[in-house]
């Protein structure tokens, strides 16, 4: 019996390490190549910081989070980890021809991160947020011989207080973990670190500038290019030319012509791909016609020059990190494309990843399919700052790692410095690295005052956060109208957390990229920042189910309230996807997902929200908290066209009792291009009482839109 477990022993330990060796087969002097690491490593935590351990125990697949270990560790909680490191351990052997250079490349993990490579020191990296990347080669063994990677990572506890954590108010792990790829980069030389395309939709051609690295080696050197369609594979343009490399890290700069190119758009997100050569290095970069900014006049965004409202939502990516539901979701490629799917079906053309950027693959995905990002680095300190220690200088280091990774992606359209904190280094530091982005995406700070007239504010206008307070009062003239019942600007913005010392107005474009404070739980259970609006202000809610029904009725009618009055360039629900957490330690937000794993959310948000974001909208503009019986109100309906074009069709509005209807009308309605039309219907409020739906419907894409207000006649 003992030598069987023996052998099982010996048996699991060789598989093991089986599991975690790469053999490579590098070809002689050939082009770059990448080979990914990811998969099963092995990992173990210690409370030693320098001591590699002996034995490893665990393994994890790569990229995930340290809780998909197996077997388990104990949970990572905040406040209870500040002696615990995890020891990531993977091997691989390069056969035959040794590359000149081998560069491991990671590109996201959590927390302080010290590479060793065969057991000698390779590095120490403090940023979580960004890619790094590691020349190896002179750590390395001959060819043929196994070598060792091992990384350590710290807790959130123990990441040193000068460099950006990540931290966010409603998370409670805060889990560390290799979280996004991990790649081998051979290359024999000059080796391209970065490149960059910048778009010219006018002019129809790109600028290209690439960093090149000689690795000390001197001389004239071939560069060639060529682009194609990414999906044809259509030959557009193709060049070459000769530069004089000094040795060091050389920036080459040239344009390629792409006449009668097809512009990106999330409508038709046509992508091209360059591939530049040194010869013996090569690199593939995948890019899109496009030009984003916004109009100082008008307020609004402006797509490839043309006037575009930005409808979407936000995905605090490392909030759903923690969620109970969510497994490997977050690197299924195949889950994310539902996900975006999903998005796209609620009319939502832009997403805002919040308080940190999400793994590289997403946004490969959102070019691909069309979706607009925000962009937002993991900043959130409130009215309370930014630690001191943490300086501007620092944060411009994050911010341009942060940069160079993402700035080809078309989708990509907005750099968001921060979520809602009010202090002065995030402004200084975009003023630091501004220009290393020659598209010049407009950038969004937060709470913080706006850097440059062309940037947009962030308003979150929490018109329900007043009525969740212990001593809240309804108006005399009822909630909804108090709230709705006239134009206003969106408020909770650097305007009022950031004020100019002149006491000027920011006059910058509005991002509207927050809103509601309506939070239900998937469960249908009230958040803690939503539950007194609940209960002091709609006490016929007594079900889960009902809780579902008015959350999404009232998301919607805010949403439509803030499209029909034009007062921002962009609305943004919150949020598409983040957490639920219904049981102690209860959650202070939540998404509205009733089926995680399919990205299937409960029938009524998709019912009322999806029909607020439609191109072609609806806003019933009648907000009384009760209409007198027989009387005869006139109810202006808006209707809201985002389209470049104009809109035709049916506008019809009836009113119903019990799902059926008593009295309707209907009219031929036309409304311009990328404009509002508010069209009149008198109606008579029906003499018996009781409680009563006003519904005004159109035919959009053959889709109905409605919008829906409860009239309650006593």
């Amino acid at each position: 019996m003992r030598n069987k477990h023996l052998s099982l022993r010996i048996t699991l330990k060789t598989f093991i390490f089986i599991i975690n060796l790469i053999v490579i087969f590098p070809n002689a002097k050939a082009q770059r190549k990448v080979i990914s690491l990811n998969g099963t490593w092995q990992v173990e935590e210690t409370t030693e910081t320098n001591l590699i351990p002996q034995r490893f125990t665990h393994t994890i697949p790569v990229p995930s989070l340290i809780d998909m270990a197996k077997p388990r560790f104990k949970e990572v909680k905040k406040g209870a980890d500040s002696n615990r490191y995890f020891w990531y351990r993977k091997s691989f052997v390069l056969d035959k021809n040794m590359p000149e250079h081998v560069i491991l490349q990671i590109s996201k993990a959590a927390y302080s991160k010290t590479l060793f490579v065969n057991g000698k020191l390779a590095s120490v990296r403090q940023t979580i947020f960004s890619s790094y990347e590691t020349d190896i080669t002179s750590l390395l063994n001959p060819a043929g011989q196994e070598n060792i990677i091992v990384l350590r990572l710290g807790s959130f506890d123990n990441f040193p207080d000068t460099a950006i954590n990540g931290n966010d108010f409603e998370k409670i792990k805060f889990i560390p973990g290799i979280f996004d790829d991990v790649n081998l980069i051979l290359s024999n030389g000059p080796y391209i670190e970065n490149v960059q395309v910048v778009p010219n939709v006018v002019q129809q051609d790109i600028r290209v500038v690439a960093a090149i690295n000689t690795f000390g080696k001197k001389g004239e050197q071939l560069i060639s290019y060529q682009v194609r369609e990414t999906a044809s594979r259509k030959m557009v343009t193709e060049g070459s030319f000769r530069k004089d490399l000094s040795g060091g890290t050389d920036t080459v700069d040239f344009k390629a012509i792409l006449k009668d190119c097809k512009f990106w758009s999330p409508e038709d997100p046509f992508l091209y791909e360059i591939n530049i050569s040194t010869g013996l290095d090569n690199i593939d970069t995948r890019f899109g016609m496009r030009s984003f900014r916004f109009d100082t006049a008008s307020k609004v965004a402006m797509l490839n020059d043309q006037t575009y409202f930005l409808r979407g939502t936000n995905v605090p990516v490392y909030r759903f990190f923690e969620d109970s539901l969510r497994n490997n979701l977050p690197w299924d490629r195949k889950w994310v494309r539902t996900m975006f799917t999903r998005f796209k079906e609620m009319h939502w053309n832009i997403v805002r990843f919040h308080v940190g950027p999400a793994p590289r693959f997403w946004y490969d995905l959102a070019d691909e399919m069309g979706i607009l990002i925000q962009d937002e680095y993991a900043i959130w300190g409130g009215k309370g700052g930014i630690r001191k220690k943490i300086t501007a200088e620092h944060i411009a280091l994050e911010y341009e790692s942060w940069m160079k990774e993402r700035w080809n992606h078309p989708s990509i359209v907005i750099w968001d410095a921060q979520n809602e904190t009010v202090a002065s280094q995030t402004g200084k530091a975009i003023n630091m690295v501004r220009h290393l982005d020659l598209s010049n995406r407009p950038w969004d700070n937060g709470y913080s005052a706006p850097v440059s007239a062309t940037d947009p504010i962030e308003a979150h206008p929490y018109l329900f956060y007043p009525y969740h307070l212990k001593d809240a009062k309804e108006p005399e003239e009822g909630l909804l109208k108090k709230l709705m019942g006239q134009k206003r600007i969106p408020s909770n913005d650097p305007n009022e957390q950031d004020p100019s010392p002149d006491g000027k107005k920011y006059n910058n474009p509005i991002i509207l990229n927050e809103y509601a404070w309506l939070w239900v739980n998937r469960d249908g259970s009230a958040t803690t920042l939503s539950e007194n609006v609940y209960k002091n202000f709609f006490k016929d809610v007594v079900t889960n189910e009902q809780r579902i029904e008015k959350c999404s009725r009232l998301t919607a009618a805010l949403t439509e309230y803030w499209r029909a009055h034009r007062t921002s360039a962009g609305i943004m629900y919150f949020a598409g996807l983040s957490y639920s957490r219904p049981s102690s330690p209860r959650g202070e937000t939540s998404d509205l997902l009733n089926d995680v794993k399919r990205f299937r959310y409960w029938p009524a948000f998709t019912k009322y929200v999806k029909a607020s974001f439609s191109p072609v909208g609806l806003m019933v503009d009648t907000w009384e908290k009760s209409y007198t019986p027989n009387s005869v109100i006139t109810v202006p309906v808006f209707v809201i066209n985002d389209l470049a074009k104009e809109w035709k069709g049916e506008l019809s509005l009836k009113l119903m009792e019990n799902g059926k209807t008593i009295h309707q009308q209907k009219m031929a309605q036309t409304t311009g291009s990328l404009n509002v039309k508010v069209e009149k219907f008198d109606i008579r409020i029906p003499s018996k009482k009781g409680n009563y739906i006003l519904v005004a419907s159109i035919i959009y894409n053959g889709e109905k839109v409605e919008s829906v207000r409860d009239i309650l006649v006593y």
